[in-house]
């Protein structure tokens, strides 16, 4: 599960059990207009903000621990990616790319010169 479906999806248990944003706000201790931010996915829950709105929802056991589980390897997932691009590899990638199309350049103006 993305951190999008997570959202979606804590929507739905919200409305089956009959609940208001408010309510369900109140009870998580956020603000209605996060609790709305999360559920229509501009902000991504936390693994804590999911752990907060199941339980105001009253969802728990295996369930909760799913939800938990796909918030935690979300999250785990985009912290890896924001590293990945913070460390400059795709531009280390793109030099060596560079490195390996030049020798196939100075052969050919090499080869080209013999002729």
């Amino acid at each position: 599960m993305t951190r999008d479906e997570i959202a979606s999806a804590l929507r739905k248990l919200r409305e089956e059990a009959g609940l208001t944003g408010e309510t369900v706000a109140r009870r998580a201790g956020m603000s209605p207009g996060k609790l709305s931010k999360v559920e229509n996915g501009r902000t991504k829950p936390t693994v804590q903000d999911v752990d907060r709105i199941l339980t105001a929802i009253g969802v728990f056991g295996e369930v909760k621990d799913e939800f938990l589980n796909a918030a935690r390897i979300a999250a785990t997932e985009e912290k890896a990616w924001r590293l990945y691009r913070r460390l400059g590899l795709p531009k280390h990638q793109a030099e060596i790319r560079a490195i390996e199309v030049f020798p196939a350049r100075l052969i050919r103006v090499v080869g080209h010169s013999r002729a």
